[in-house]
């Protein structure tokens, strides 16, 4: 089954495997030689795609194993996949997830409204950075029609579909590199619902990922338009779909949310950290609460240990530049 178990590593979500993540992953390496000889893997860089015949097989044994999911497609970018692999297996290696359960997504597919025009979100001039989309006549108008300390019903989805047709509010997409859900004491929460949760993330900390592959060449407006997605995506949950449960759970207990941006290595970081560190505060403002942090590649394939919460191991391999 060791062959079968590797091709079916190739969904839609990670679609190119080295044989170094194979063995990240817990599974033989070896394997790939053997379906690049059955023709259904092609060497691609370091690692390996599926070929066409890869993917016909890949929906037999899916569906044999009674799995829902389709085949992965070539990626334009396998050095950026790589990585967003590398980054996903090191992160669900690295904790425990103690007496709970978490869940890690390659490039979710998330949106948030209103999707205003960069003048309308911040400006940015001689130096000077200004958030401004916290004051705009849209923001301000859902503010009112979806107040932050009600309970959730859910008529609110409803009151959502109306306005955004009445007042032709246009959605963006959110697409981060990584997210973490993560709940601990899985076992007092699991009967725990609310009917406007369109994302699962419900008495969960969440952490928010983007890697930089050349962060020496993004701009201050690269890392507010990150947040700016980031802050707009948190604002919805926050009025809309979890209002008085976003922050504070069920059970009255806080929720983490954080925003990481990864790079290669500690040299990058340190320089990043230099660059940032003066408006870190002013640039995490519109989506408090919240922390921004700074993670490095280089810090996770050197980590070998097993923290017992991802409070813990976020703790030890990332730094924190809003404290």
């Amino acid at each position: 089954m060791s062959k079968e178990k590797v091709l079916l590593l190739f969904d839609k979500n990670r679609p190119f495997w080295t044989k170094k993540l194979v063995a990240l992953a817990g599974e033989s390496p070896e394997e790939l030689d053997i379906l690049e000889s059955l023709g259904l893997v092609a060497p691609r860089g370091d690692g390996f795609v599926l070929t066409e015949k890869g993917k016909e097989q890949f929906r037999r044994w899916a569906a044999e194993s009674w799995l829902e999911e389709e085949p992965g497609e070539e990626p334009e970018d396998i050095v950026l996949e790589e990585r967003r692999l590398e980054l996903a297996l090191r992160f669900d290696l690295g904790f425990k997830g103690f007496k709970g359960h978490k869940q890690i997504f390659i490039r979710p597919k998330l949106s948030f409204f209103p999707n205003l025009p960069k003048d309308r979100i911040y400006s940015y001039t001689a130096g000077n950075f200004k958030w401004l989309f916290m004051n705009d006549p849209l923001i301000r108008n859902m503010q009112d029609l979806f107040p932050r300390d009600r309970k959730p019903k859910a008529e609110d989805l409803k009151t959502l579909e109306k306005w955004i047709a009445e007042r032709k509010v246009s959605i963006g997409e959110f697409v981060p590199d990584l997210l973490c859900l993560n709940q601990c004491d899985y076992e007092y929460y699991w009967r725990d619902n609310v009917p406007t949760d369109r994302w699962g993330l419900l008495n969960k900390d969440r952490i928010f990922i983007r890697y930089l592959a050349q962060p020496e060449s993004a701009t201050i407006e690269d890392f507010a338009e990150d947040i700016a997605q980031y802050a707009l995506f948190l604002l919805d949950n926050r009025l809309v779909y979890l209002p008085s449960c976003f922050d504070i759970d069920t059970q009255q207990q806080s929720t983490f949310t954080w925003w990481i941006w990864c790079v290669d290595t500690v040299s990058q970081a340190k320089e990043l950290s230099r660059k940032l560190k003066p408006l870190a505060n002013i640039l995490a403002a519109p989506a408090s609460p919240t922390d921004l942090w700074l993670l490095t590649m280089e810090t996770l394939r050197a980590y070998d240990k097993k923290a017992e919460s991802f409070y813990e191991f976020v703790d030890e391999v990332a730094r924190c530049i809003t404290r």
